[in-house]
Formats: C-alpha cells, sequence, structure tokens
C-alpha cells in the first residue's frame, strides 16, 4: 500500500496513505482530503495579498483573475511535482473563484485492465464530478503509460501534464483512422485519445502523437464536446469559439506534423519559496495585459473546468454555429443534422 510522507510545513510527520475498496485504489486516502486540502490552503492562501486571498463570489472579475493566476502558479509551477506524489490543479467554483484542488486518482481492476477515474476536491463541499457532454470519463492504463512514453515530460511531471492537457482545452471529436478521438491542443501540436462510447461513459483507450496519426478527417459540423460539473448536460446553441476554425488549425497541426515540445521549463528554482512567487501575481497580470476590466467566463457559458480570460476592453465571443452554417450553405439541412446532435447529447 502507498504511504509517501506529506510534503508540507503546516502537516509534519504525516503520511499520504492510499485507500483500498475492493477491486478500487484511491490516492490519497478520501478520509485524508480534508487534513490534506487543510494544509496546502494555509499555505496558499497564507502567502497571497490580502486582496486577493479573500476573493470569493462578489469580487470584480481582474481579481478572479489574479486568484486563477494565483492558482495556476501554485498548482502548475511551484507544486508541479511533489515528493508525496500529491498532484494539484486549478479548479473554478460555479462563481469563477478559482480554488487549489486536489487530484484523486480512483484506479481499478477490471478483466480487460487497469483503468482509471480523477477526481477534483477543493475543500468546503467543492468536490465536483466532472463529466463530458453528460458522460463519465474513464482512462485505461494505456493511456497513461503511452502519454508518459511519447509526450516529452520532465520526471514526475506527466500525471501532471496529462491533466492540464485534458481537462484545460476545447473537445473536438475527429476520425482517426478507423476509431474517433478527442483530438486536443498541446501547446503548439496536438494529442488525440481514441475512445469508446457507451451509454454512459467515455472510455479512453490511449494516446496518440502527430507521429502515430496516419489519417485524420474534419467534418461538418464539427463534433464538439462540453466538459461540466454535474449530470445534466444541454448542448449550448451559442459558442465562445468557433468550433470550424479550431478543428483547421488541430488538422493543419496534424498535417504538418508539428512535433512535440520538449518539457516545459518550469523555473521553480528562480524562487526562493511560494510566499515569493505570490509576489510577482500581480506584475504578472499586468505584463500579459490584464488590468481593471478584465473578466473570466467558462467556455460556451458552461460551468465547468474551462475557463477563458478576456482583457480590458474585450467581450467574450458569442458565435451561433446553426445561423454560421446557414449562411454557409443554404441548401443543407442544419436543422435536421443539429436536432440529431441536440438528440444525441439529450441521451447522454
Amino acid at each position: 500500500m502507498k504511504h509517501n510522507p506529506f510534503q508540507s510545513i503546516y502537516r509534519e510527520n504525516f503520511e499520504v496513505v492510499e485507500q483500498r475498496l475492493g477491486k478500487q485504489r484511491l490516492f490519497p486516502h478520501t478520509e485524508q482530503l480534508p487534513l490534506l486540502i487543510r494544509a496546502l490552503n494555509l499555505e496558499f492562501y497564507g502567502a497571497l495579498p490580502g486582496h486577493i486571498a479573500r476573493v470569493d463570489n462578489r469580487a470584480d472579475g481582474f481579481h478572479k483573475y489574479l486568484l486563477r493566476s494565483a492558482t495556476m502558479m501554485f498548482t502548475g509551477v511551484f507544486n508541479r511535482v511533489r515528493t508525496d506524489e500529491l498532484r494539484l490543479c486549478h479548479m473554478p467554483t460555479s462563481d469563477l473563484v478559482s480554488k487549489v484542488a486536489l487530484v484523486q486518482q480512483v484506479s481499478e481492476s477490471h478483466p480487460l485492465g487497469l483503468f482509471h477515474r480523477f477526481r477534483f476536491y477543493g475543500g468546503d463541499g467543492f468536490f465536483p464530478e466532472i463529466r463530458l457532454s453528460g458522460k463519465r470519463l474513464a482512462f485505461s492504463d494505456h493511456v497513461l503509460r503511452r502519454f508518459s512514453a511519447r509526450v516529452p515530460n520532465k520526471i514526475g511531471d506527466d500525471l501532471s501534464n496529462f491533466l492540464l492537457v485534458f481537462y484545460g482545452t476545447p473537445f473536438v471529436s475527429m476520425p482517426v483512422a478507423s476509431s474517433r478521438a478527442f483530438v486536443l491542443q498541446y501547446y503548439d501540436s496536438i494529442l488525440a485519445f481514441t475512445y469508446k462510447e457507451t451509454e454512459d461513459e467515455f472510455f479512453v483507450t490511449t494516446c496518440l502523437t502527430p507521429n502515430e496519426m496516419n489519417s485524420l478527417q474534419v467534418e461538418l459540423p464539427p463534433h464538439t464536446m462540453n466538459l461540466h460539473f454535474g449530470e445534466t448536460f444541454v448542448r449550448p446553441k451559442i459558442r465562445t469559439w468557433i468550433p470550424t476554425q479550431w478543428m483547421a488549425e488541430l488538422h493543419n497541426r496534424w498535417r504538418n506534423k508539428v512535433p512535440m515540445p520538449p518539457p516545459a521549463n518550469f523555473k521553480r528554482n528562480n524562487f526562493r519559496d511560494w510566499k515569493h512567487l505570490a509576489l510577482f501575481v500581480k506584475d504578472a497580470a499586468r505584463i500579459s495585459g490584464h488590468g481593471p476590466g478584465s473578466r473570466l467566463s467558462f467556455l460556451d457559458d458552461i460551468p465547468g473546468p474551462a475557463v477563458m480570460e478576456s482583457k480590458p476592453g474585450q467581450a467574450p465571443m458569442a458565435f451561433d454555429e446553426l445561423a454560421a452554417y446557414k449562411i454557409h450553405d443554404p441548401g443543407r439541412d442544419w436543422d435536421a443534422e443539429f436536432a440529431a446532435l441536440d438528440g444525441q447529447a439529450e441521451k447522454k
């Protein structure tokens, strides 16, 4: 059974252990989650300036952006690789207030092999199930092993990288050879995750880089999907991105065989500790063009892990897919095609 010394000054001489429930293994143990997140939050919020640490649902868009930036720095730079093997990520509440979330990996034995699910715990009742267009997500162990082997990662960084790409980008499903795959952005390149679909689940089977993809087909309309909190899902009528452009860009990257980038150079060693790094949150926002008037919004206005950032003066896009296709090709029965897609979403 896994047991690792907890990497925190706020809970010394404490070991993070896994939990076993029949065929399931959960890491970390469910009963430890409140203790772990409390210690992590003491470290995270204790270093932040008060005007960022106190951000709640009443805050303006700029301060919510600052808190989001801080959680991304804390989870994605300072805590990207930990000796206790805990994995952290940034996750928004339904009010777009970002939290440090502790990833719980649920692994289960199956006659066809080991598979995994991921849960995200942020304390204070925040423990949402993240679904994709109404369905649960499961990942074969083969997916994680192929991601580790095919995508350049620093030692111990592969799972953090995997979670970042899978839970932080728009979803387009496209035909890859004889299968369908979620084709997702990965820096300047792409990754494809083949899957099997059942009535209530997407089971992800492997990970492909452009070099392993012999074919990739575009479709109209694009087969888009959305990550979201909870079970209920209604396919959006108005998008905050343009799926056809996104799909075309993904296809171009595959056609040009854009290579996988080298491991990201997160320079944690440039900072003495988290308190030192936290001092740069507001400066980093100014450098990137953010300030009063910045705002956050959910992708397609659907509460979930995918969040869009708008700089002062920018407004989130509102793209009516159906109307655009009718203008592009008025002779095609787009109403029937979208009704079929809506029907699939309702079944999910």
